[in-house]
């Protein structure tokens, strides 16, 4: 882990853009006197508001101090000093009812953090590894001022979508923050994926199905639920700690074509009801840092691209679709079988770059159109990236639907059909 790569750059440029457009409303609220009127009176109540919340917190939660579960409390001081924090934050627990979550805040000039009882009670079951990545997590709030920041940007809260795009540049920050306090990246990726599945299952989750998610959850609604977030996607928070980790692990990334044709149709009507329920969404500015999202993607992040071993001249000349390269690469005898790190050998590669041609090509050449890499089938790679026009030319080459890849998922499991017919049906007439 680099301490330099803890930092979002887009959590700057949000931040200044944000920054710039609050400074030019609060001049305009100053320079009217209604204008100071409204802005006042919105924050008298949104401060009374945030203010009878955190009384009840502080009345009735329970407050961990040396004396009040002294091993959590030596944590968070721990915690605390790594990340150079001048004053320990007050810390609460309070009962909540099942649901996991977490947040920090300020009390009238105090810093607190308040845990949800079901995430605490990780202690209790032996998950304090996890418990001081999510303890972590919020203290890097309260280190970043994250809190006192989301007040000064309040204004800026009006504008669609960039309030959040902020809010979730801060959350990879924070996770990359914690991760990199605690030295125990494993530990964070399994906090995250506790909040997906709970704290009884966490343990058993498969992580690679779990980020695979990024790639096979892309659609218009799931995009439109995260842009309207103050969270990213809890899979691309766990492939983001992945990455910083320097891990070799595998990494997906979201379909941007199907997005973007399906928000351009959807982005019209809902942008009605986004100003409706803008102000709504922004009044929680004062509890900023809930740990647990409450939408789940996040579009802006950028993720890095990822070269597997052992990936032979063959199969970048098959990804770039370079057929020129290709027919160089098999000329020089190089095999057309061979596989690198992941299992994917050159007709996989093909099937991840969307080529029909270079799978025609390949497939002409002798290329096994029953391959498979460590996850999943040729053909079900090709369904599940709705690249009908590769999964017809391999099925036409042999490939066969209900052959089950590593995975156990068949290509017709994709479809939810039980014969090749209605599998090949389901192909020529694009999935519908």
């Amino acid at each position: 882990m680099n301490k330099s790569n803890i930092h979002s750059s887009r959590e700057t440029v949000y931040f200044t853009i944000s920054l710039i457009i609050s400074v030019l409303i609060y001049v305009l609220a100053a320079i009217s006197i209604i204008g100071i009127a409204i802005a006042l009176t919105i924050f008298v109540f949104m401060l009374f508001v945030n203010s009878m919340m955190l009384g009840s917190v502080r009345g009735n939660g329970v407050r961990i101090h040396e004396r009040q579960f002294p091993e959590v409390y030596e944590s968070v001081q721990t915690l605390s000093k790594e990340m150079g924090l001048k004053k320990v934050p007050d810390v609460f627990v309070i009962q909540s009812e099942g649901a996991l979550n977490a947040f920090a805040t300020r009390f009238f000039g105090r810093d607190m953090v308040v845990l949800y009882s079901e995430v605490f009670e990780l202690a209790r079951e032996q998950g304090q590894e996890e418990l001081n990545f999510i303890i972590a997590h919020e203290l890097a709030h309260v280190k970043r001022r994250h809190v006192w920041k989301n007040l000064l940007l309040l204004p800026a809260g009006f504008i669609p979508f960039l309030n959040e795009a902020y809010s979730r540049s801060c959350e990879y920050t924070c996770d990359r923050h914690a991760a990199y306090t605690t030295q125990n990246v494993p530990a964070a990726k399994r906090a995250l994926a506790l909040l997906g599945i709970g704290k009884k299952m966490y343990v058993e989750i498969n992580e690679d199905a779990y980020r695979e998610q990024i790639a096979t959850e892309s659609n218009p609604f799931v995009w439109l639920s995260e842009v309207l977030s103050s969270h990213p996607r809890l899979p691309k928070r766990i492939q983001a700690l992945e990455q910083f980790g320097k891990s070799d692990a595998r990494i997906y990334s979201q379909d941007n074509g199907k997005i973007v044709l399906g928000a351009t149709l959807l982005f019209g009507a809902l942008m009605a009801v986004y100003f409706m329920g803008v102000v709504i969404l922004t009044g929680g500015a004062f509890a900023y840092s809930q740990f647990i999202p409450t939408n789940w993607e996040d579009t802006l992040y950028a993720e890095e691209s990822f070269q597997p071993e052992g990936q032979t001249p063959l199969m970048s000349a098959v990804y770039n679709g370079d057929i020129a390269a290709v027919e160089e690469a098999l000329a020089e005898e190089e095999d057309i079988h061979e596989k690198d790190s992941e299992g994917a050998d050159a007709l996989m590669h093909a099937i991840f770059a969307g080529n029909p041609e270079v799978v025609s090509y390949l497939l002409a050449e002798g290329a096994d159109a029953n391959t498979a890499d460590n996850y999943t089938t040729a053909l079900g790679t090709a369904v599940m990236y709705d690249d009908f026009e590769s999964a017809l030319l391999l099925v036409e080459n042999g490939a066969d639907p209900s052959q089950a890849g590593p995975d156990g998922v068949t290509a017709l499991d994709y479809f939810g059909v039980s014969s090749e017919a209605e599998f090949i049906e389901m192909l020529r007439t694009g999935g519908y």
